[in-house]
């Protein structure tokens, strides 16, 4: 018996570009005729095609943004991709062209951007096992990247995206920015108000999770004056991360891409929305070296940030109120969603009182 899944009309739900479109983008931006337009299907916010051209050869890739959000993600994207080139050895992809204003004539935001070399690393992991040496090696080269990003690129004192003129603004929810950690989450917890109230898929839970909103807001936070902002991805797992596999026992990074949920964060939240695939309870000995890596080139781990298990329990709570999977269901009447939403308010309930346990022993 197939088990039931929740189906949502995600973030390409009603976007498309077609090759006539294409076409005309290419000629208009780089004076050249496609030969090859390919949709890669693996992406979940985006629309991702390749391109190929008569007269380069160098491969390029289209990105066609969502519709959640406007102008914010894709601006993120570019300026970030401008500054890692600029103070990284970090391979990127370069931006080539890009429209941030859905009033354009195609009437979608997109980003034209060289095609980097390399294979998927989660495609990888699908078809063969990789060795020790293998995935210490790609370890290696991750921690390297990391290591760049938080040291290489200029730090900010704010929280939040980067706008096109080089400055932190709002994150992709529109939120921020922010001077503080406290601010940060704090926020967070108060925009979900507005999504329980709204959106009736949350009703069975709204009053229990708008009550544990209000007890959260009372709560006294120690300072974490100490955790630093750096450049942050917010999406750097093996979906993101291309390796050439020339030599098996020795794979190298040869891109990552994705940077649309980069910006200026709190170190810690780079544990929370990225590395799943190094930081696997069943690869308890690659974590380990994931850790080690990152803490010989001076980058901050759950080891040796602060409070970390303070902030992992904030960020289990804000992540709870009113999940973003159970929205804009195309099943919202599924016994699934009713599972979902017993399981997360359980999660913050729980979470809730582990967080008044702690800060009991951090209050300073």
């Amino acid at each position: 018996m197939s088990s039931e899944i929740l189906e949502r009309k995600g973030p390409r739900y009603g976007i498309s570009f077609t090759r006539a479109q294409a076409d005309s983008l290419i000629r208009t931006h780089l004076n050249e005729t496609i030969n090859l337009f390919e949709c890669n299907d693996i992406g979940y916010n985006n629309l991702i095609f390749f391109i190929n051209t008569i007269e380069n050869t160098q491969k390029y890739v289209l990105k066609i943004g969502g519709r959640y959000w406007i102008k914010i993600k894709t601006e993120a994207e570019v300026k970030a991709l401008q500054l890692l080139a600029e103070y990284t050895t970090i391979p990127v992809p370069k931006v080539l062209a890009y429209s941030s204003d859905r009033n354009n004539e195609f009437g979608v935001e997109w980003i034209l951007m060289t095609c980097l070399s390399g294979e998927n690393l989660n495609e990888i992991c699908q078809k063969q096992t990789l060795n020790f040496n293998a995935k210490k090696s790609i370890i290696q080269d991750l921690a390297d990247c990391v290591a760049q990003m938080h040291f290489k690129i200029p730090r900010f004192n704010q929280i939040g995206a980067l706008t096109s003129n080089g400055q932190i603004g709002t994150d992709l929810n529109q939120l921020g920015p922010w001077l503080t950690y406290e601010q940060f989450i704090r926020t967070r917890a108060q925009s979900e108000i507005s999504s329980l109230n709204t959106n009736s898929v949350f009703s069975p839970i709204k009053d229990s999770i708008l009550d544990a909103i209000d007890q959260f807001d009372k709560l006294q936070f120690p300072s974490f004056d100490q955790l630093p902002f750096v450049f942050s991805h917010g999406d750097l797992d093996s979906q993101n991360i291309l390796i050439s596999m020339s030599d098996p026992n020795c794979p190298r990074i040869t891109g990552i891409v994705d940077w649309e949920w980069s910006g200026s964060f709190p170190c810690s939240e780079e544990y929370f929305t990225s590395y799943n695939h190094f930081l696997d309870d069943n690869e308890q000995e690659m974590q380990k070296i994931f850790y080690d890596e990152l803490e010989k080139r001076h980058v901050l781990t759950p080891r040796t940030i602060e409070k970390f298990s303070l902030l992992e329990s904030f960020n289990r709570f804000v992540t709870n109120l009113a999940p973003w999977y159970l929205t804009d269901l195309e099943n919202p009447d599924s016994s699934m969603v009713k599972k979902e939403l017993d399981k997360s308010r359980s999660i913050v309930q729980s979470t809730l009182e582990d967080i008044r346990n702690e800060l009991c022993t951090n209050i300073i």
